[in-house]
């Protein structure tokens, strides 16, 4: 009975029991490992940066980042270092500041013209044109000595006069190398520093604004200051010399305009009385013609 029961009983189990349940059925567990403090300790001191590491680690950041900012900057810094040095050299030339040439100081005028106060500004007198003057104050011929002597002359009462406050007369010794004539040198120089040139030189005039440079002619002043006739206005002159033409005699009005007159060739020394015909415009100026009453 006892083996009998058993055997039922194993027999019932196995009759209950699914074959292999236990092997086949069973679902794998998630094992959970406990890290020792020990170990935490050292990863801890392998992934936390040290103070030394992050300070050297923004260092190098900042320098990057600076090295970067002048790299980009760089060329606006040069554009207006650039701006800064011609703002400075310019501002060294003086107020209003114009070249004078040669012709200018030889003339003679220049100093009057000053003195009246109808200009205002600062003369540069290069060392290369007062070169020219004293090259010309040098000269075997007389008149050309004369002329530069006045020149050299005129250089030195601009520089000191003290009539008119309002213009100074300075001495500047830049002189562009690559050019050669003294006319080129004037527009190089007013070229670079965008300023005015002051003369008496009909072709340097011409030269120089056919290349957009601004120019004061003295001889356009002396136009404009020219008495303004119209024809069959009645004027007096004095015959001085005889004209180019059969029967003509010149004289010349307060102002240095040329007047030929018909018929006073015999006239020569003798003021006359004369009805203006015609007015000639030329580059240098006015010329009238006239004829006795």
């Amino acid at each position: 009975m006892i083996i009998g029961g058993f055997r039922g009983t194993i027999g019932v189990m196995k009759q209950d029991q699914k074959p292999d349940q236990t092997s086949s059925d069973t679902k794998p567990r998630n094992i959970k490992v406990k890290k020792s403090p020990v170990s935490r300790t050292r990863i801890q001191v392998l992934t936390k940066p040290t103070a030394a590491f992050t300070q050297a680690l923004a260092h190098e950041i900042v320098k990057n980042l600076s090295s970067f900012g002048q790299l980009t900057t760089a060329p606006f810094r040069k554009a207006a270092e650039t701006k800064r040095k011609q703002k400075a050299e310019k501002d060294a030339l003086g107020e209003f500041p114009m070249l004078v040439d040669t012709s200018v100081l030889i003339d003679g005028r220049m100093v009057p013209i000053v003195n009246s106060g109808f200009i205002a500004g600062t003369l540069l007198i290069p060392q290369f044109v007062l070169g020219e003057v004293q090259h010309i104050a040098d000269s075997q011929d007389l008149i050309r000595r004369t002329k530069g002597r006045r020149g050299l002359d005129v250089a030195a009462k601009l520089r000191n006069q003290k009539v008119n406050d309002r213009v100074r007369t300075k001495i500047i010794g830049d002189d562009p190398p690559e050019v050669k004539e003294v006319d080129h040198k004037l527009i190089a120089l007013a070229k670079k520093w965008k300023i005015r040139i002051l003369t008496l030189d009909f072709n340097l005039a011409q030269l120089a604004r056919a290349q957009g440079i601004k120019v004061l002619n003295i001889n356009d002043l002396a136009q404009a200051l020219k008495i303004a006739l119209v024809p069959g206005e009645e004027i007096k002159i004095r015959i001085s010399h005889i004209g180019k033409e059969r029967e003509q005699g010149v004289g010349y009005l307060d102002d240095g305009t040329m007047v030929v007159v018909d018929n006073t060739k015999d006239k020569v020394g003798n003021e006359v009385v004369a009805v203006l015909t015609k007015i000639h415009q030329t580059p240098a100026g006015q010329l009238f013609f006239a004829k006795t009453r």
